[in-house]
């Protein structure tokens, strides 16, 4: 059902018979009836006329006073039932939907609901604003929703769209959304962000994809490592196996939040206190073992490979590892930059002695997607992306990573989202290889994000010049002679974020420095098909801040009064 009226609907109805009936009745029994009602009593005026012939799919906010109880779309013609007017004293009623209750929302300002039973409400109004940026509020939680639904079902989605229509906010809010962030209002964008942050690092990764970057960054390479002994001299220099940020989003997976790593660790020391007490632990890869122990009082754990050449006495250790650095490894706030992979083995042995083993869901942000080389980047990960072959899931699938030799698979609980600029020709298209592995869900550039964005009375001009804009713009690109290839609007209508300004000086600057170049660029990539004279007048146009039509309008005027 449509949901977006030119005007609303308010009623309340917790006294049937009006103030000097004495009756009341809870409303919310009604919105909790098996089929949810509302209902009127039976009056010879313009209310209940209304409401026994307003059409259905209209949209009725239920409230008590001031106080907004739910949002409510009709579904039915007006009807009598002898059952529900003895329970509620109410002689006509009307099927509803439920499409919202007021604990999900904010309550309404002081006084634009005090008055009326049934009554209407149109744009410009404080009550239709009010019921309007609640739907829109809706729409929003719906999409965020929506895609975090589809996320945990794919693993991996690409949000795709021209510049400036909110993909960054977007995935941010997804993010949170997939995370079990129930704190936040995904639709604050303030708010989003501030938790966004606070949760970088640790269960949100990110990185920009480009033409430079491949496997040895993404997922794991050979790095130098200065090598230094017990007293801290450079002993010269080593190549080790280093975590990129796709190994390190798959670790967050399994760290324990319940449990203290630090605290384990420091425990766990104690335990290889004195070389008498040293560990046999695990490699990474699982085909060797070393010796781990600890001496108090030093800086660093000593470690040493079972199978170590050294011709130096067995308590030497010709590979320490800083305590400190471990524990930021641990973490995953840092590296042990000597010795990474033995930081690893001896952070594994550490979990396994103290049972920590978490499934948190994470997130891996990939911006620009189509940037990079997809194949070279992901290599042998790529088949374990998808959904069935994460690990837990019903065809596991491991492989042995070429510089660390570790078993390695995907856990099931990484969640994967990445952007890409559907009008960006400077790198190739997104290979199908990746596209079967992700779910693509497209933004479009939205002129009722621009609309509410100019909420304060003294920018009503300045929003009816930026819509007017944002219209003629759309128009202008949407024209069939002007589109080619196949690209479409909503691939290349210019994002909403380039017409929301705190005032026209920047609304002039947007459109000089960003939407032009734009624009101009679309046209000369071949992407739209515009005449040079096309161009200068509807450039000009725009410049002034003005739509096409209106600036030819104002052209005759001006050559009317000279003459």
């Amino acid at each position: 059902m449509n949901t977006k009226f030119d005007k609303y609907w308010h009623i309340q109805m917790h006294m049937p018979w009006g103030r000097d009936g004495g009756e009341e009745i809870d409303p919310v029994e009604m919105l909790k009836e098996p089929e949810p009602v509302i209902g009127i009593g039976e009056w010879d005026n313009y209310q209940c006329k209304d409401f026994k012939n307003i059409e259905n799919g209209n949209i009725v906010l239920v409230r008590k006073g001031n106080d907004a109880i739910a949002l409510c779309q009709i579904i039915s013609d007006n009807f009598h039932d002898e059952g529900l007017k003895q329970k509620y004293l109410h002689r006509n009623f009307r099927k509803v939907k439920i499409l919202a209750w007021a604990k999900d929302y904010k309550q309404p300002r002081p006084s634009p609901f005090s008055q009326g039973t049934f009554s209407s409400c149109k744009r410009g109004t404080r009550q239709f604003d009010y019921i309007n940026g609640w739907l829109e509020h809706m729409d929003k939680i719906t999409f965020t929703g929506n895609c975090a639904h589809l996320l945990e079902r794919k693993r991996n989605i690409i949000l795709q769209g021209a510049p400036g229509t909110g993909k960054t906010f977007s995935t941010a809010a997804i993010a949170l959304s997939v995370l079990g962030v129930k704190d936040v209002d995904l639709t604050d964008h303030k708010a989003v962000m501030e938790r966004y942050e606070e949760l970088t690092g640790k269960r949100i990764f990110f990185t920009t994809f480009h033409q430079s970057l491949d496997y040895e960054d993404f997922v794991e390479g050979l790095k130098p490592q200065v090598q230094k002994n017990d007293e801290g001299e450079n002993i010269g220099v080593a190549y080790e196996a280093e975590d990129g940020i796709f190994k390190r989003a798959c670790r967050a997976v399994t760290t324990d939040e319940k449990k203290d790593i630090i605290q384990c660790i420091d425990d766990y020391l104690q335990k290889i206190k004195g070389f008498e007490n040293k560990r046999e632990i695990p490699t990474i890869t699982g085909k060797s073992s070393l010796y781990v122990w600890w001496s108090e009082g030093n800086t660093t754990i000593s470690t040493r490979s079972k199978y170590s050449a050294s011709t130096r006495e067995e308590r030497h250790s010709p590979s320490p590892i800083n305590i400190e650095k471990v524990k930021l490894q641990a973490l995953g706030e840092g590296v042990e930059n000597n010795w990474p992979q033995y930081a690893q083995a001896f952070i594994e042995a550490v979990k396994k002695e103290y049972s920590i083993k978490g499934d948190n869901p994470v997130v891996l942000i990939i911006d620009e997607i189509n940037r990079g080389n997809v194949s070279k980047v992901f290599g042998e990960l790529i088949t374990l992306l998808e959904a069935d072959k994460r690990e837990c899931s019903e065809h596991p699938i491991r492989v042995t990573l070429p510089y660390s030799k570790e078993l390695f698979g995907v856990p099931k609980n990484l969640y994967i989202i990445g952007t890409m600029n559907t009008t960006d020709r400077s790198t190739g298209t997104i290979d199908y290889a990746l596209r079967r592995r992700f779910a693509f869900v497209t933004l479009q550039a939205d002129a009722s994000v621009i609309e509410k964005h100019y909420s304060e009375p003294s920018q009503v001009g300045l929003k009816e010049m930026a819509l007017a804009l944002f219209n003629d713009i759309k128009s202008f690109i949407e024209k069939p002679e002007h589109l080619c290839g196949d690209l479409g609007i909503e691939d290349l209508m210019v994002g909403h974020s380039y017409f929301m300004a705190d005032s026209e000086e920047e609304l002039e600057d947007k459109v000089e420095y960003e939407i032009l170049p734009l624009i101009a660029e679309y046209i000369n990539d071949g992407i739209l098909n515009v005449k040079v004279e096309e161009k200068k007048k509807a450039f000009d146009a725009w410049r002034n801040l003005m739509p096409i039509s209106q600036d030819k309008k104002d052209d005759v005027e001006a050559q009317e009064e000279e003459q």
